[in-house]
């Protein structure tokens, strides 16, 4: 009301700028204020690939093909013996990391997809060598993950399960391993083992798995297969 009232007799005067800049301001309204904050998203995201191009040339290469983002993902199918496991991973690269020990870091997210058609969400890390060229093919990675909620993940204290992979590029896809975590992280029901594992073995199976690049449409569908 007090605003309208100011405008009212602002407006009484054709000539005055600051009528002016009134009507110009209420025409706008909250449009004016939404283009501010596209056009600050906007530059933030060209600065983030400025600073990828700089910094991670090779991130823009991931698979064999350029890409205008500098990440990658895609999904793949690990055959265990408590049944089939879906994974669905996304990452990117990441200053963070152990500073003793040099390395190409990456952080990301991962879905995966248990036998019984139950969905989790994982939080997930990753290295390779340092310095690495624009073509990653024949280059070793490794991937870990352990269960992350999105709104209570950082409340809750039993992160199982906990799984890790490693393997190489063979563009355009990850050829891969589960390093045994599949088994230890899971009952032979499907089920997520809850236990301390302090009589599970380390490495009972371990199972292949090749990530080729796919959206995140292709996992789910796959996904919601499991559960007919």
């Amino acid at each position: 009301m007090v605003y309208d009232g100011l405008l009212s007799s602002i407006s009484m005067s054709s000539d005055n700028p600051w009528a002016q800049v009134a009507r110009r301001k209420a025409r706008t309204g909250c449009l004016g204020c939404l283009w501010q904050v596209a056009v600050v998203l906007v530059l933030g995201v060209v600065l983030v690939i400025a600073i990828a191009g700089l910094f991670y040339p090779w991130a823009f290469y991931l698979g064999g093909k350029f890409h205008i983002l500098p990440m990658w993902q895609g999904w793949g199918r690990a055959h265990a013996k408590s049944g089939d496991y879906l994974l669905w991973i996304q990452f990117e690269p990441t200053p963070h990391g152990s500073r003793l020990i040099m390395r190409s870091n990456l952080t990301g997210i991962a879905y995966l997809c248990t036998p019984r058609g139950e969905q989790l969400r994982m939080h997930m890390g990753g290295s390779m060598r340092p310095h690495l060229n624009l073509s990653t093919d024949g280059e070793k990675i490794d991937l870990y993950m352990d269960h992350w909620p999105v709104l209570t993940g950082q409340f809750i204290a039993d992160h199982s399960p906990y799984l890790e992979f490693r393997g190489s590029w063979r563009n355009p896809n990850l050829v891969m391993d589960d390093h045994g975590s599949i088994g230890r992280g899971f009952q032979p029901d499907g089920t997520v083992y809850r236990g301390h594992g302090g009589n599970r073995p380390y490495m009972e199976e371990v199972v292949p798995i090749t990530f080729t690049d796919s959206p995140h449409s292709e996992f789910d569908k796959a996904c919601a297969a499991l559960r007919r």
